[in-house]
């Protein structure tokens, strides 16, 4: 029985082997009958092939993020692949590129790419898009332009272009927001954003959260306090900016309220610094005659816009004020960590004074 199999297995292997011998005949003859520059492209063809499909464990090397922006050609793409390692050779990129008519489609954004993908992943995930989010970190009491900068940091867009949709009329109203420009109703947060994010992706998301943040009675509770929506703001940008402690921040919403309400100016400096564009504790006699709508030592009741953007404890501080008889406070020190409180003018300047003192003590 044995001797009938092998015999039987031997001569099926004569029929293959004849059967591969001939192929290979035929092969030989079609290409010896090739025009050489169609001998040519196939082995490149071949080559590029391979090397686009070639398993990850040949190559070695680190995952690089790579940064591609709109406007980016396919040749300056290719060429930072290069540079940063992630491709060995630009010109087999490109010429799959032009192979797969994919140069036009490459998407731009913030990439993590890894020399061990092979030039098909890389191709794949650069014209589906999948680009990496970025840390978008916007402290309580930033204000627009801050936020701008940051934003011009990361590389997601110039601080004028932002700026610019934050000062836009139309869009402002679009959002719901009774004012000359979205100060106020960026809410301080950490956000993942793309690359790729336009400004008005991005002021809509921060002004989304905002009103996510105060909920839907937020305009009913100003209005308890006698104040409109947009008044609300602006008070709890003063009181953002004036102190970081928010175990104060109420109380100084009620000296704010009670000033207001016996016509008295609210003297801060916040609003001053915000139209200088400066930052400081004290500000000198000369600034403090400066005749801008801003300076509310010579103006009475609120500065026309809110100063920063308040975070969600100011906003509640001036919903829920302390009910107090204060009219008078001294914020600050280098690292806004203290704050006098005093019912009389009198008491008022001798916390001027201990908090000066405390300062000189700390060496500022």
């Amino acid at each position: 029985m044995m001797k009938i199999v092998l015999d039987f297995l031997k001569i099926n292997f004569k029929k293959l082997r004849y059967k591969l011998d001939q192929w290979k005949a035929w092969l030989q003859q079609w290409a010896h009958s090739l025009p050489r520059r169609m001998k040519i492209f196939m082995i490149g063809f071949g080559l590029l092939t391979l090397m686009s499909f070639m398993p990850p464990f040949f190559w070695m090397g680190t995952t690089q993020e790579i940064s591609i922006y709109s406007n980016t050609t396919a040749r300056e793409i290719a060429k930072r692949l290069q540079k940063h390692g992630v491709i060995d050779f630009q010109d087999l990129f490109l010429g799959l590129l032009k192979l797969t008519h994919f140069g036009r489609k490459l998407r731009s954004g913030l990439y993590h790419l890894s020399p061990r993908m092979s030039l098909w992943r890389i191709l794949d995930i650069l014209v589906d898009g999948r680009s990496q989010l970025l840390s978008l970190k916007i402290p309580e009491g930033y204000d627009a332009h801050q936020i701008a900068q940051e934003l011009q940091q990361l590389k997601i867009m110039p601080a004028k272009k932002f700026l610019k949709v934050v000062h836009d009329s139309k869009f402002i109203h679009q959002l719901g927001i009774h004012g000359p420009s979205l100060e106020g109703f960026l809410f301080p947060q950490t956000y993942r954003v793309s690359l790729t994010a336009t400004a008005p992706e991005i002021a809509r998301l921060l002004v989304h959260e905002f009103f996510r943040q105060v909920g839907p009675r937020f305009k009913l509770e100003c209005h308890q306090q006698g104040l409109s929506t947009y008044q609300g703001v602006i008070l709890a940008s003063i009181v953002e900016k004036e102190t970081r402690l928010t175990i104060d921040k109420p109380i100084i919403a009620g000296i704010l309220y009670n000033r207001l309400h016996r016509h008295m100016p609210l003297q801060v400096n916040s609003t001053l610094n915000y139209a200088l564009r400066i930052k400081g504790v004290w500000l000198t006699d000369q600034q403090l005659k400066i005749p801008s709508p801003y300076n509310t030592y010579l103006h009475y009741g609120l500065p026309p816009t809110p100063i920063c953007n308040p975070g969600i404890h100011s906003l509640r501080a001036v919903l829920h004020p302390a009910h107090t008889s204060y009219l008078y406070y001294v914020s600050g020190g280098p690292h806004d960590d203290e704050n006098l409180f005093a019912t009389t003018f009198k008491q008022h300047e001798e916390n001027i004074f201990k908090l000066r003192e405390s300062m000189r003590r700390k060496g500022n």
